[in-house]
C-alpha cells in the first residue's frame, strides 16, 4: 500500500533514469559514429594515394606504347619505398609485376570474366579481400583500366591489408575498443585487434544484417570473439567498404550508470518519503481494498457489480477496471455465441457444396461409363480431373470465386501453345467457375481429338466480352484443324454443355459446322463473385 502511494514518484524518477541513459547512449552512439566516418575518411585519404599512383601511371607514354621495360622503371620507382607494388595484367597474364624481381617469370591471373568485365569498365575499382593460395597472405587492391598498343590491360596498385591495420592504429581508437574495415562481402580487412586471428573472417550475422538495410547506422550486436558490443558502422562511398567501431556494452553501461548516481540517491529518498506519507494513510486505504473483494467475487460468479464509491483514486480506478473486466467477459460471451453460429453456417455450407459435388461425380459417372470398357473410364477420369482442378482453382481462392481469364488458362492448360485466350477480367460465382471448367474441358478434349487441336497446325481462339445488363458472351474459334462434319447425334458432352448452361449458367449456346473450324458461342449473365 505504501508503494502505490510512492509510485508515482517513483515513475517519475524511472523515467528520468531512463532519459539519461538513453541520452547517455546517444552519446556514446553519435561518438562511435563520428569516429567510423574519420576511419573511412582517413581509409579513403590512403586509397586516393593509390589511385593517384594508378593515375600518373596510367598516363605514361612508354605504357601507351609498349615499351614495357621503360614502363617498369618508371613504375618501380612510383612505389620506391611503400608497403605496395603494381600490376600490369589481362585477363589471363601478367604483363609487368613490380614485386617480382627482374629474369623471373610472372604468375598467370585468370580472371573470370565478371572480375574481369569489372575491372576493366573504364573507371578506377577497389577490390574486395583477394586470398592467395600456397600460404600466401590475402591483399587489396586498385585496379584501373588502360590502353597498351591500342589493346585493352588493367594497371593495378596491389597492398597488404596490414596497411590499413596501421591506419586504424593511428586513429588512437581505446584498447578495449573494437575496430573493423569490411569489403563489400562483409570480409575483415583489417581489425584494430587479432588482425592475424580475424583477418578474412566474415562480420556477424546480425551486423551484416543491418549492413545490408542502410549504409550507416548504431546497433546492439557482438564482435567475433564474443564480446557484446554498442557498434557504429559507416559505409564509403568511394570504396564500398565498411567502417566498424564498437565499445563493450559492459563498458558503456558503466560509463553511463556511473553519471545517474545522484538521481538514483534522489529517487531512494523520495521513496523513502512517499513511504512514510503512505503509513499514515494505511489504514482507510486497507479498508477500501478489502471492499474490492467483494466485488471480484461477484465479477467471478457472473453478478452485476453494484455502485460503490471511493475516497482514492487509485481504488476508483480498480473499480473501474473490474466493471470493464465485465463489459469484457459479456462482450466476449456474445462474441463466443456468435462464432458458433458462424461455424455452423460454414458447416451447412460446406455439407451444401459436399452433395453438390457427388451429384456432378454421379452424373459424370453415369454417362461416361455408360458404354464401358477402358475408354469410358478414361473418360470418367479426365472430367473428374476437370472437376478437381475446378476446386482446387477455387480453394485457392477460399472459394470466394474465380476470374474467367484465370480459369480459362487452368482448364487449357495442356493445349496452352495452340490456345489464345482474349478478354477482360471477369469475376464468376463458385458454381458458375465449375460449370463453365466442366464445359471447356469438353470443348477442348473434342477439339483435340477431332478438331483444331489434333493437328499441329491447329489454332483455337477463345475471345469474350462484356454487354449490358452483365452479358457475358464467350466464342471459342478453332482454325487450321481438319475439316469439319456436323455430328450426326450429339453425344454427352454436348448434353453436358447445354445442361450445364440451362442448370448453373441461365445462359445458351449456339455451334457453328463451319468447314474450316467449329464456332461455339456461350452467351450467359455473368454471375457475381459473390453469388451463391
Amino acid at each position: 500500500m505504501a508503494l502505490t502511494l510512492a509510485a508515482p514518484a517513483i515513475l517519475l524518477m524511472a523515467a528520468l533514469v531512463a532519459v539519461q541513459f538513453s541520452e547517455g547512449q546517444r552519446r556514446f552512439a553519435t561518438q562511435l559514429t563520428a569516429m567510423t566516418r574519420a576511419l573511412s575518411l582517413a581509409t579513403d585519404r590512403q586509397i586516393g594515394q593509390g589511385q593517384s599512383i594508378l593515375q600518373g601511371l596510367s598516363v605514361s607514354p612508354a605504357l601507351a606504347q609498349g615499351d614495357i621495360e621503360t614502363f617498369e622503371q618508371q613504375a618501380r620507382e612510383a612505389v620506391k619505398g611503400r608497403d605496395a607494388w603494381i600490376v600490369l595484367m589481362s585477363q589471363h597474364r601478367q604483363l609487368l609485376n613490380t614485386r617480382i624481381p627482374d629474369g623471373q617469370p610472372l604468375p598467370a591471373t585468370n580472371l573470370p570474366d565478371s572480375d574481369w568485365a569489372d575491372m576493366s569498365s573504364g573507371r578506377t575499382t577497389v577490390s574486395d579481400l583477394i586470398p592467395r593460395p600456397g600460404g600466401l597472405g590475402p591483399i587489396v587492391g586498385f585496379d584501373l583500366p588502360v590502353l597498351v598498343n591500342g589493346k585493352l590491360y588493367v594497371l593495378g596498385y596491389i597492398q597488404s591489408p596490414e596497411a590499413f591495420h596501421a591506419l586504424m592504429a593511428a586513429q588512437g581508437f581505446p584498447s578495449t575498443w573494437t575496430a573493423s574495415i569490411v569489403d563489400r562481402n562483409g570480409a575483415l580487412v583489417a581489425r584494430s585487434r587479432d588482425q592475424e586471428a580475424m583477418m578474412g573472417k566474415h562480420a556477424s550475422p546480425d551486423m551484416r544484417e543491418a549492413m545490408s538495410r542502410a549504409a550507416e547506422g548504431v546497433v546492439y550486436t557482438h564482435t567475433l570473439d564474443g564480446i557484446e558490443t554498442l557498434s557504429a558502422f559507416s559505409r564509403s562511398q568511394k570504396s564500398r567498404w565498411t567502417f566498424i567501431v564498437g565499445v563493450p556494452r559492459d563498458e558503456l553501461y558503466r560509463a553511463v550508470l556511473g553519471s545517474l548516481w545522484p538521481a538514483l540517491a534522489g529517487a531512494a529518498l523520495l521513496v523513502a518519503l512517499g513511504v512514510t506519507a503512505a503509513l499514515a494513510f494505511a489504514r482507510p486505504i486497507s479498508r477500501d481494498v478489502r471492499g474490492l473483494v467483494g466485488e471480484a467475487e461477484a465479477l467471478a460468479a457472473g453478478r452485476p457489480l453494484e455502485p460503490a464509491a471511493s475516497h482514492l483514486q487509485e481504488i476508483a480506478e480498480v473499480r473501474g477496471s473490474l466493471r470493464a473486466a465485465a463489459d469484457i467477459l459479456r462482450a466476449r460471451d456474445e462474441e463466443a455465441r456468435r462464432a458458433a453460429e458462424r461455424q455452423q453456417l460454414m458447416i451447412n455450407e460446406l455439407n451444401h457444396r459436399v452433395k453438390n459435388t457427388l451429384v456432378v461425380v454421379q452424373s459424370l459417372a453415369r454417362h461416361s461409363l455408360r458404354s464401358g470398357g477402358d475408354w469410358g473410364l478414361s473418360q470418367f477420369n479426365e472430367r473428374i480431373f476437370a472437376l478437381a482442378s475446378a476446386h482446387d482453382l477455387l480453394t485457392r481462392r477460399n472459394w470466394e470465386g474465380a476470374d474467367l481469364g484465370e480459369l480459362l488458362a487452368e482448364a487449357l492448360q495442356p493445349y496452352a501453345s495452340q490456345v489464345k485466350l482474349e478478354g477482360p477480367p471477369v469475376p464468376l460465382s463458385p458454381n458458375a467457375a465449375v460449370a463453365l471448367t466442366m464445359i471447356f474441358h469438353e470443348l477442348g478434349t473434342n477439339a483435340s481429338k477431332y478438331g483444331a487441336l489434333s493437328t499441329d497446325a491447329g489454332r483455337v481462339t477463345v475471345s469474350w466480352s462484356l454487354g449490358a445488363g452483365a452479358l457475358l458472351t464467350i466464342e471459342w474459334r478453332e482454325r487450321g484443324g481438319p475439316r469439319v462434319t456436323p455430328p450426326a447425334t450429339s453425344g454427352f458432352g454436348s448434353r453436358l454443355i447445354a445442361a450445364s448452361l440451362r442448370g448453373d449458367l441461365a445462359g445458351s449456346a449456339t455451334f457453328d459446322y463451319a468447314p474450316e473450324g467449329l464456332t461455339c458461342v456461350l452467351s450467359i449473365i455473368a454471375p457475381a463473385r459473390g453469388a451463391a
